[in-house]
């Protein structure tokens, strides 16, 4: 608990701009989880090194380090996450941070991998947004439309 605790609080200082917080809470975090060793349910919720690192990608991406969050994303075992909301949520951080980037191909290609993991994760609106802003490329990225008009982003 202790674990998730720390991964939760440091996302929270992240979205609050903190960055050396984050930093730090995350490290204690990671310490935790080395502990431990490997995911486990404890208590009704997963928690070990795989679950440090999906809030590290997310922890990046809101800090406005997006190439840190991809090396982050390089690290995880997409198959081996627990549940297929867990994966497409992987997906999707994965896409903001190519979004933030400026990589919409590779923003596209996680979108439709989170989409084939667990088609009801794309329904959200950051998902839409970034759906939007792929139209710009549209000619450049097949089937760009067709994805946004799946997850309501053209209505």
């Amino acid at each position: 608990m202790q674990g998730n605790l720390l991964a939760t609080a440091a996302y929270t200082a992240a979205k609050m701009g903190d960055r050396h917080t984050a930093h730090e809470l995350i490290a204690e975090a990671q310490a935790t989880a080395g502990q431990l060793g490997h995911d486990e349910l404890l208590r009704g919720t997963i928690f070990g090194p795989s679950q440090v690192l999906l809030h590290q990608i997310s922890i990046s991406h809101l800090l406005g380090d997006a190439g840190q969050a991809i090396e982050h994303a390089r690290r995880v075992a997409v198959a081996t996450l627990p549940t297929t909301e867990r994966q497409a949520r992987y997906w999707i951080d994965v896409a903001r941070a190519f979004d933030q980037w400026g990589k919409p191909e590779r923003c596209y290609r996680a979108l439709l991998a989170a989409e084939q993991a667990a088609p009801q994760e794309v329904r959200r609106n950051s998902v839409r947004t970034m759906a939007v802003g792929l139209m710009r490329h549209d000619r450049a990225l097949p089937g760009a439309r067709s994805f946004a008009t799946r997850v309501g982003a053209l209505t």
